[in-house]
């Protein structure tokens, strides 16, 4: 890993900055874009069951913030 201050200077965080784009190389390992085709499918049965659980969860929430709005105005 490259250092990315001088820890023998009293003030590190003073050094001038950079302009222009980063190089990825300076903070990516190498290949961690080649990681092949990802195995998502839609429609599969581990999707159906997270989007019914977030579906859930939202109308849950829906229904505590009405409830909520209903007992403080009476």
């Amino acid at each position: 890993m490259k250092r990315w201050f001088n820890l023998s200077d009293p003030k590190p965080w003073d050094r001038p900055r950079r302009k222009g784009r980063i190089d990825p190389n300076e903070y990516m390992v190498d290949g961690w874009d080649r990681q092949g085709t990802p195995n998502y499918v839609r429609g599969s049965r581990h999707n159906q069951i997270g989007m019914t659980i977030m579906w859930t969860y939202y109308v849950i929430v829906i229904f505590m913030i009405i409830r909520l709005i209903v007992v403080l105005n009476s």
